[in-house]
């Protein structure tokens, strides 16, 4: 039997109930198992009649509080041998509707959330879209058609194509379509049974877009198992959304950028001014912590993540580093667990996590947990599971699933595997096939245990801390235009921010040009000249220029290439200082 039929099967008999949640931390829809599934039943015969033969597409537009919504014209439409084609919720209505005319997107799922966009659209003449159909649950569940026992099936061969899933990047062109067959879920639902931390009953909360295929295939495993509870929202309710709100939940998906935050708000609140009659109830009990010993408290709590990282390397701390996780877990660790349903681990995946971030989270005792995929492998290829503790695992991946394979060849990890991918359609027309074997672009490495640590970008390609990925490229070559137009002060410039919250820059100057105020006036007004009509997202933020000509700053290989990883890692503290993006 398919795996995805068996997922809706079992739905009803588990009485899994599937709440998503609003800004405002209210309960948008809550459905049980059986009530999904009959929504997805009521829905698919709409697709009857949807696209000329040959090309059944529709692309899907949710916000991430209409995950539920998401799911049903997801299962719908796959059940019906469509192509879904996820479009992002946080990308712009200028750049969802280039894609859209882009891959020729005629039919296309959407709730409430978008609707009013969608109908602008429809009166472009040159949008192309055709269909729009909404998706509202509550009208679903109150339809009045009997459909008796017939099930969703998904008899489908095992390469029929059930997604395309935009690559992250949209800097310098467009983004490909990767092709996400049948195989290539069922296989990714599959590994996601053999993770030692999720089991039958639990309550999983994931505050990531569906369209994220990360957060798609882990909604798709949750279900599998058998979950009590699966929660969906969007990060940036995650503070409007306590364990008051939510109730106990046991598991989380996060993305580095969103564990930064965490992190950073929390130091910020913790040596602030606080007056106890003015601040939120949670905040309280801080408050009455006098200053001067709050910032005492911030200090230990940063000597107790060094320790943390220690101990998960080592097996073992001074006593005194330990005195120094108690106190700071005794102190902050209820308080903060209950901000976020008090979860027992958080899985962070997208990008690459620092080490700090996922310190901090131990220290108020929440087990982090990294995993590692693409959108190529179908989501995570490898995630650390709770055998890992203190075992060095802090910082890498874990081991590989079982049936994927992986090479080191000139420090790019290749991968293998039924979760490869199809290949990409490009939006000439043209279709790569990946055959079973992908390049990540990642440089990476195995330790002694065989878990996968992934060091950095083999490619040029940027991937920020929020899972987003850039070509800098098109940016450094902008500014040397720009540059060339004007004074040419510039030998060269690298764009970097790998595993950062934004993008950066570090300037290297021609031979005999002094780096004075007048000389970063103008590089400062080349950076803000390329940012401007881009996406905050997209800005260059830091800079700083190298204190050592091109030819001399090592980042230079034997064949001629730029080092981009060594420039990444030699220019890493620009990020650490505050600069507002121009």
């Amino acid at each position: 039997m398919s795996v995805l039929r068996n997922v809706l099967e079992t739905l009803p008999r588990s009485n899994v109930v599937l709440e998503t949640f609003d800004r405002t931390g209210s309960v948008v829809n809550r459905l049980r198992g059986g009530e999904f599934v009959e929504c997805i039943r009521r829905f698919r015969g709409i697709f009857d009649t949807l696209d000329g033969p040959g090309r059944k597409v529709v692309a899907l537009l949710f916000k991430s509080e209409e995950t539920i919504e998401f799911l049903v014209a997801a299962f719908a439409a796959i059940s019906r041998g469509f192509t879904i084609v996820p479009l992002y919720p946080s990308w712009s209505s200028e750049t969802q509707l280039e894609y859209i005319k882009a891959y020729r997107l005629r039919s296309l799922c959407v709730g409430q959330g978008f609707r009013s966009r969608l109908e602008a659209w429809r009166r472009e003449a040159s949008s192309g879209i055709d269909q729009v159909l909404p998706v509202d649950v509550q009208s679903l569940l109150v339809a009045s058609e009997d459909l008796g026992d017939t099930p969703v099936d998904f008899d489908l061969p095992a390469d029929h194509p059930c997604a395309w899933i935009f690559t992250s990047g949209t800097s310098g062109k467009l983004a490909k379509l990767t092709e996400i067959s049948r195989r290539n879920l069922e296989a990714a639902i599959e590994n996601i049974h053999g993770l030692d931390f999720l089991r039958p009953g639990m309550t999983i909360h994931s505050p990531l877009s569906a369209s994220h295929i990360f957060a798609f295939v882990a909604t798709l495993g949750f279900l599998a198992l058998k979950p009590r509870r699966v929660i969906f929202s969007d990060v940036q309710f995650l503070p409007r959304l306590p364990q008051a709100k939510t109730g106990k939940v046991d598991g989380m998906i996060l993305v580095p950028i969103v564990l930064n935050r965490m992190r950073a708000s929390f130091y910020e609140k913790l040596v602030s001014k606080l007056e106890p009659v003015a601040v939120p109830a949670e905040l309280r009990k801080l408050a009455r912590i006098p200053l001067a010993v709050r910032k005492v408290l911030k200090r230990i709590m940063l000597r107790a993540e060094e320790a943390v990282i220690t101990l998960e390397s080592t097996g073992s701390m001074p006593p005194s580093s330990w005195a120094a996780v108690q106190l700071a877990r005794r102190l902050f660790g209820k308080m903060f667990r209950e901000r976020l349903g008090s979860p027992e681990f958080v899985v962070v995946g997208g990008a690459k996590p620092g080490l700090q971030g996922m310190a901090f989270l131990e220290v108020l005792g929440i087990r982090c947990l990294q995993g590692w995929g693409m959108t190529e492998t179908t989501g995570p290829l490898a995630v650390c599971t709770l055998r890992d503790r203190f075992t060095g695992a802090l910082g890498t991946c874990g081991n590989l699933f079982p049936r994927a394979k992986a090479f080191i060849e000139d420090g790019e990890l290749i991968v293998e595997g039924p979760q490869i991918a199809r290949g990409y359609h490009q939006p000439g027309g043209t279709f790569v096939h990946f055959n079973g074997r992908m390049r990540t672009g990642d440089h990476a490495e195995f330790d002694k245990s065989g878990r996968l640590k992934v060091l950095g970008k083999a490619s040029d390609r940027i991937t920020t801390d929020n899972g987003i990925n850039y070509n800098p490229i098109p940016l450094e070559e902008e500014l040397q235009t720009l540059d060339l137009k004007d004074q040419q002060l510039i030998e060269e410039v690298v764009v970097i921010g790998d595993g950062q919250p934004r993008l950066g820059a570090v300037f290297f100057l021609r031979e005999g040009i002094a780096n004075d105020a007048t000389c970063r006036a103008y590089l400062q007004a080349l950076v803000r000249a390329v940012n401007n009509d881009r996406a905050v997202d997209e800005k260059i933020g830091p800079w700083v220029v190298s204190s050592k000509p091109f030819k001399d700053a090592g980042v230079i290989g034997p064949s001629g290439k730029l080092l981009r990883l060594r420039v990444e890692e030699r220019h890493a503290h620009i990020f650490g200082v505050a600069v507002e993006i121009a």
